[in-house]
């Protein structure tokens, strides 16, 4: 390995881990941790959804999902029910203390943003952008294809 490739595994795992050190300190006001609020704002950006497709959505296993979204229900941030013609099938659903939260979840996303883009023109941050989403959609057909 080239010395930018191993550089890059190092970023990607510094950013991630300084993600969640940020998450996990943000939101401990709201008796969550970082690893929750990809799966409440995505519920609370669709309102509505069906268990499996937050997996889907966020990559993310189904006993992860399952355990992710109990934490969440037992703090009263969701509420889940059961398909009426299959009671395997969940249905999610946001409560109004989770509505009430997702504006300031959305501010934290945004000025962590900030914080790590810091520096870049408007023109390089859509490019980071870019160039990250590309990235992980490699990552994800990588596994994908293995399938």
């Amino acid at each position: 390995m080239s010395s930018e490739e191993t550089d890059i595994l190092k970023m990607i795992s510094i950013i991630y881990r300084k993600t969640q050190m940020y998450l996990n300190e943000q939101m401990a006001v709201f008796n969550l941790s970082g690893g929750l609020a990809p799966f409440l704002m995505t519920i609370c950006e669709n309102r509505r959804m069906v268990q499996n497709q937050i997996g889907e959505m966020l990559d993310i296993s189904k006993g992860t999902v399952a355990k992710s979204l109990a934490k969440l229900e037992e703090l009263e941030y969701i509420v889940r029910t059961t398909n009426g013609s299959d009671n395997r099938i969940f249905v999610v659903e946001p409560t109004p203390k989770a509505l009430e939260i997702y504006p300031k979840l959305r501010q934290l996303g945004i000025t962590w943003t900030q914080q790590i883009s810091a520096g870049l023109t408007a023109e390089q941050q859509v490019q980071l952008f870019h160039l990250l989403d590309k990235s992980s959609r490699n990552a994800c057909a990588y596994f994908d294809n293995r399938e």
